[in-house]
């Protein structure tokens, strides 16, 4: 989404980094030759220690110090808009895009970093192109380059989990056809479909689906919500986008009832629902766990980050 200028880095590869004041998630990926190696991944409660002091102290035990780094915000710290690609220069759409989308903004237009990233051409065939445009407050957004910056690390980028989760079915999904891909979480769930490593269309779904959603009483209700939300995002794919029908979709891996998740949302849907197993597929030292792995999806994808997926 955003570059950053950091320090000179001085270990190989990317880190990826998930923060807010309760806990850190990080992961260092490595590339060689056609390998992609997760060297680190780790997933931190901060207990009584800051955010700032946690860095740190990760940082230097994990030896990661002038690392680039490309962070991804929390979800509450950025808006996505969908809107008209402005008939300017491309040096320029970021700062007409604020202009269109300044009464929509819960922040002063003044305080809010704005950037876009473009849907594939082919996306609204006959109608207009059109832009995702990120908004995220400038004052939190400093406060978080701070605490990164004098942890050590070199920032390199800024991402936002959308991009992230898009970074993840790129490496470890066959998307030609179309992918729908859902990370179902207690804070609202997150949509994204694909195609040949293509966001075409993201969306957050406020339906929160907790670690233990399948043993409440109302799960059958709140399923049927959600997928109702998943299934207008669908038909939106193809009715307004002009695109193929998706016959694949595929959930994020879940603490423990990823299969029950699946099955129960492939009887509301009437239609196959699989898991995205990039824990199997991701070679990693055997400390790292499968659960380690999974709480840290987000950071693993800012850490898959290259120039050509993942960037604006």
């Amino acid at each position: 989404m955003l570059k950053w200028l950091g320090r000179k880095n001085r270990v190989d590869g990317l880190v990826g980094l998930s923060i807010n004041d309760r806990r850190i998630s990080l992961a260092h990926v490595s590339r060689r030759r056609d390998e992609v190696v997760l060297e680190h991944c780790l997933h931190e409660d901060l207990a009584q220690r800051s955010l700032r002091d946690g860095l740190i102290q990760l940082v230097d035990e994990q030896r990661l110090a002038g690392a680039d780094t490309n962070l991804v915000l929390a979800p509450g710290d950025y808006s996505v808009y969908l809107v008209d690609m402005p008939q300017v220069e491309s040096a320029e759409v970021a700062a007409a895009v604020r202009w269109k989308i300044k009464d929509l903004l819960d922040m002063p237009v003044e305080d809010a970093v704005i950037d876009v990233f473009p849907l594939p051409d082919d996306a609204f065939q006959a109608r207009k192109q059109m832009v995702y445009a990120v908004a995220a407050n400038r004052p939190k957004l400093e406060q978080a380059i701070e605490v990164v910056e004098r942890s050590g690390l070199s920032l390199s980028s800024i991402d936002i989990p959308e991009m992230a989760m898009r970074n993840v079915t790129t490496q470890f999904a066959d998307d030609s056809n179309g992918l729908a891909f859902i990370a179902l979480k207690a804070s609202g769930s997150m949509m994204n479909v694909t195609r040949n490593g293509e966001l075409y269309l993201t969306r957050k779904i406020n339906t929160p689906v907790g670690p233990d959603a399948l043993l409440e009483v109302d799960w059958e209700m709140v399923r049927d919500r959600l997928a109702l939300e998943i299934q207008r995002s669908l038909d939106y794919f193809e009715s307004q986008m002009g695109q193929s029908p998706i016959t694949q979709i595929m959930i994020a891996p879940r603490q423990k009832d990823t299969e029950s998740m699946m099955n129960s949302l492939a009887d509301a849907l009437a239609s196959p629902v699989g898991m995205l197993d990039f824990y199997n597929d991701l070679d990693a030292p055997q400390e790292i766990t499968a659960e380690t792995k999974g709480a840290c999806m987000m950071a693993i994808g800012a850490a898959l980050r290259t120039d050509s997926v993942g960037s604006a």
